[in-house]
């Protein structure tokens, strides 16, 4: 018999009626026409970017894959911590890694919502694509997490699939559940609506279509970034 004594015993619940993706057999078969896993090794524009305008010493990236954006912020000297829910993926950038010599980045398999951020803070955080397979009610825990672990005036860079592009369709949160949608593209007005609870959108913008080995962008997605006020 189950039962609802706490928040996350509610979220569990939640997570029964969404389909989720298997990452780790997404990464060993290597099937799905995914532009990063071609180009798993190319850094993200915005985060290229990035550090060209901002000097940081400390970042976290959430759903980080084969370790593009981490391994490219650790060659350039900052100290990351990069999690994704595959051990596959994990495995691939810690080889990956190590064979660029990006020794200062570290990778952690495992479910997010179960890390131990407690005391953590970060100048920057990177999200290229964990935001828009969340379902609803796990985005809220993300939001306050990611906030929770940013440092006053830190970063926030967001990469999801935008309505109308080839990513994904736009879903109703209620649908969501009632679909068993594995993931969902968002208009602007929504993700400013929904990070404006307690981030400053300082750009959004639709992606360029960019596949270069030095950075990687597609038009199919919004690239944002926010700050935290």
């Amino acid at each position: 018999m189950n039962f609802i004594n706490s928040t996350e015993d509610l979220y569990r619940m939640l997570d029964r009626f969404t389909q989720g993706v298997d990452w780790d057999c997404f990464y060993t078969e290597r099937d799905k026409p995914a532009p990063f896993l071609k180009f798993n090794k190319s850094p993200d524009k915005c985060v290229v970017d990035f550090l060209k305008e901002h000097s940081i010493k400390k970042a976290c990236e959430f759903g980080c894959g084969e370790g593009r954006n981490a391994i490219y912020l650790a060659r350039h000297g900052v100290a990351v911590e990069a999690f994704d829910s595959s051990e596959v993926a994990i495995e691939n950038a810690k080889r990956i890694a190590k064979e660029s010599g990006a020794g200062r980045a570290a990778f952690v398999a495992g479910n997010i919502f179960a890390l131990d951020l407690t005391g953590k803070k970060y100048e920057l955080v990177i999200d290229s694509g964990i935001f828009h397979h969340l379902p609803p009610h796990r985005r809220l825990q993300y939001r306050d997490m990611v906030s929770d672990i940013l440092e006053e005036n830190g970063y926030f860079i967001l990469v999801c699939f935008l309505a109308g592009g080839e990513g994904a369709d736009e879903v109703d949160d209620y649908e969501f559940y009632k679909s068993k949608q594995t993931g969902t593209a968002f208009t602007e007005e929504k993700l400013r609506r929904f990070w404006g609870e307690k981030f400053e959108m300082t750009e959004i913008r639709k992606g360029d279509d960019i596949a270069r080995p030095e950075m990687w962008e597609s038009s199919f997605m919004y690239i944002c970034l926010l700050k935290k006020v």
